[in-house]
């Protein structure tokens, strides 16, 4: 069970979101803004903070922080909830520290699988060697290269940095906002799809191999890099 706040002035929205979450077992608290609500608790951050992203245009996201006395709610994870009207917005929220974010009215299955992955904590697990051997993959990173089957593959940059972490995260589910923070950095102005577009890219360097179906998509979740079919 997972201390959640629910923030939406929409106070239909807000009521669906925090019913289905206390039906998955979770301990919710309602407020129409996420300010007033942080000002109430702040000796005991939620663990999830869903708040519509409006909200996080103004604050700035994943740092709801200071709120006048500097205490840091960083610690909390951050959903955001937009309307289709506001999916622009999304790469600036992005940038601010979201962890991730659903599209309003909101699908209840969906919901369960954001909220779920939003509070199983990410974090880039560091190599204690300059290399790292998956499967027929081998990734040399004191000279930065990556050989399949002993056939060296050429990566940009950017996609060096992708195959890399998800070799050394390996088995697990990550959205493409976790992706774009890890690997892109969150003061990157790229837009979600720029994921997709360098998982193709590694999925056809890998293809020729037959190891395209190691990098997987996980529908509704992300993609993950699992030598598991």
């Amino acid at each position: 069970m997972a201390r959640i706040l629910v923030a939406d002035v929409d106070a239909k929205s807000r009521l669906l979101v925090a019913n289905e979450l206390r039906t998955l077992g979770h301990d919710v608290e309602e407020r129409s803004e996420v300010f007033n609500a942080l000002q109430l608790n702040l000796a005991e951050p939620p663990d999830l903070i869903v708040c519509d992203i409006r909200e996080l245009e103004a604050t700035g996201a994943r740092r709801l922080s200071a709120l006048g006395c500097g205490t840091d709610v960083g610690a909390s994870r951050v959903l955001a909830l937009a309307t289709r009207a506001a999916v622009a917005a999304i790469p600036g929220a992005v940038a601010n520290g979201i962890d991730d974010f659903i599209i309003k009215p909101v699908d209840r299955q969906e919901l369960g699988i954001r909220v779920a992955t939003c509070l199983q904590r990410r974090s880039v697990l560091p190599s204690s060697d300059d290399s790292l051997s998956v499967g027929g993959i081998h990734l040399d990173d004191r000279n930065r290269r990556i050989t399949v089957d002993d056939t060296r593959v050429s990566l940009a940059p950017r996609e060096y940095r992708l195959m890399k972490f998800l070799l050394q995260n390996r088995d697990q589910v990550f959205s493409r906002i976790e992706l774009l923070s890890s690997v892109w950095g969150r003061t990157s102005n790229v837009g979600l799809r720029t994921v997709d577009v360098h998982i193709r890219r590694l999925r056809s360097i890998l293809e020729p191999f037959g190891y395209d179906r190691y990098l997987q998509t996980v529908r509704g979740s992300g993609y993950r890099f699992s030598l598991e079919d």
